[in-house]
């Protein structure tokens, strides 16, 4: 049996029932899927969270982070973001760590919008806290909302069977 836990921001807080199952099924019938995700969380809210999370025991833990600590109105330092997503890999220690990196966001849809070149500097680091990712900015061309941020249903279509992919490997 495999329990997999979503954790971190609105990336992972929109699987849906019907998309936990989906990667469920692409997963195989021994994998379990937990959502602990949440809209508008930062790294500040997940380093909050994890040591009680941690306590489960995972085999995989999915993180999102950095969308929003890299946004104008938040703007979560970068050293306060490394440290934080350092925390939350060493509550999870033992488990597998896979990051779900942020997208390539449309700088031009949303107010007040995000920079890419500034998101770039947070997904290298929640790259480097992971022992294996999910590469969204290179799997995915477009696939957006019209916020410019989140994801469309085709793109989650698009990238659970590579999650899973990444999560089995």
């Amino acid at each position: 049996m495999t329990d997999v836990m979503l954790f971190g921001d609105s990336m992972l807080a929109r699987f849906t029932k019907e998309r936990i199952q989906h990667l469920e099924r692409e997963l195989g019938d021994a994998a379990t899927v937990h959502n602990c995700a949440a809209g508008g969380w930062d790294s500040s809210d997940g380093v909050r969270r994890a040591p009680l999370l941690a306590r489960v025991g995972w085999d995989v833990i999915v993180l999102s982070f950095g969308a929003n600590d890299c946004a104008p109105w938040k703007r979560v330092p970068i050293d306060r973001f490394a440290e934080n997503v350092a925390a939350i890999a060493k509550a999870f220690d033992g488990a597998r760590r896979v990051a779900f990196l942020p997208p390539v966001i449309d700088e031009h849809a949303g107010r007040p919008s995000r920079s890419n070149r500034v998101l770039d500097e947070y997904r290298e680091v929640l790259r480097a806290s992971a022992d294996a990712c999910l590469d969204t900015p290179r799997l995915l061309t477009g696939g957006l909302e019209a916020d410019g941020l989140h994801l469309t249903a085709d793109s989650y279509t698009t990238l659970i069977p590579a999650l899973a992919e990444v999560i089995r490997a």
